[in-house]
């Protein structure tokens, strides 16, 4: 049976009261009026599940728990805010670390500025078909900008003198699309490399096994889309957890303290990390401790897993 949506927007007002009736307490009705607005209703409501009663069979009421205050949800969208800006950093340093790895491996064993040209280096699948990779470079270098037109003066600089300088090959060395394609393809190349021997050369790198890279980059990459989304990491259920191994002590929850597990082993792998586990600790510290669960982690996480953390 299908049915059809028929809630009516409502003032901010009006959102505000309908908190205040499930049982949020709300002390200054002027700063939660702000909130609302620079928040929004509906997204403060999914910071509030973890505070939501349950009846007798389990089900979720739309009611919150006892003494639950506004401003506790708002404390945390704003830790999330740190989290996510420290997430996209650390991603952002390992991407270029990534697609570096993998077409220096590649270019030199291949001898080849144009190795990701070769079909024959991949698999087919659902999920990757050699065509299409090349149509998401088309797509990324703006090959078939009109002169002159908006697209082509977006280019990067050194795409723009590839494609002005020359002919052949159809699409720029690999150390130029490293620069454009985003995170999400080089997941899907590597994974789709259809020699073992070259995912192994890439994976040792950094110092894990084929399978656990191929599954980590795929988790970095939803966990990016994620965060570059302004997306709840608070009491969240990841989609696509990073497989577990024995380099880092993932947890069988499929929350945001996997995730900080294995940014920090990249980042350490690298000589990266400097200062950003302790910022991360230090965000993590403004949350009530009996609500770091929300994030997979223990209040003594790091004295938990010392060896982990600290050598």
């Amino acid at each position: 049976m299908t049915k059809t949506f028929s809630k009516d927007p409502k003032t901010y007002p009006e959102l505000l009261q309908k908190l205040e009736s499930d049982g949020l307490k709300i002390t200054d009705q002027t700063a939660a009026l702000r909130h609302l607005k620079q928040i929004s209703y509906y997204r403060l409501k999914g910071y509030g599940l973890a505070f939501r009663q349950y009846d007798e069979t389990g089900k979720r009421l739309s009611t919150y728990q006892p003494n639950v205050e506004l401003v506790t949800l708002i404390h945390m969208s704003m830790i999330d805010a740190e989290l996510r800006s420290l997430i996209l950093a650390a991603i952002d340093r390992i991407e270029v670390e990534v697609r570096n790895v993998i077409n220096h491996e590649l270019s030199i064993k291949y001898n080849s500025s144009h190795w990701f040209l070769d079909e024959n280096l991949f698999q087919s699948s659902d999920q990757f078909k050699h065509q299409d990779f090349l149509g998401k470079i088309k797509q990324f270098t703006a090959k078939k900008a009109d002169a002159g037109s908006e697209k082509e003066k977006l280019r990067e600089t050194f795409i723009h003198h590839y494609y002005q300088a020359y002919v052949t090959p159809e699409y720029p060395p690999c150390w130029m699309i490293a620069e454009v394609l985003p995170l999400g393809s080089w997941s899907k190349l590597y994974e789709h490399l259809v020699q073992s021997k070259d995912r192994k050369q890439v994976s040792k790198q950094f110092d894990l096994s084929p399978e656990l890279l191929e599954s980590w980059l795929h988790a970095l990459t939803y966990l990016r889309n994620v965060c570059a989304h302004q997306g709840r990491l608070f009491n969240r259920t990841f989609a696509f957890p990073p497989k577990q191994g024995k380099k880092a002590p993932l947890k069988t929850q499929h929350q945001l303290y996997n995730y900080i597990c294995i940014l920090f082993l990249f980042l350490k792998e690298f000589n990266h990390e400097y200062d950003w586990l302790e910022r991360i600790e230090a965000v993590l510290k403004k949350c009530p401790n009996e609500l770091l669960k929300f994030y997979g982690f223990d209040e003594n996480w790091l004295e938990k897993d010392e060896d982990y953390w600290m050598n």
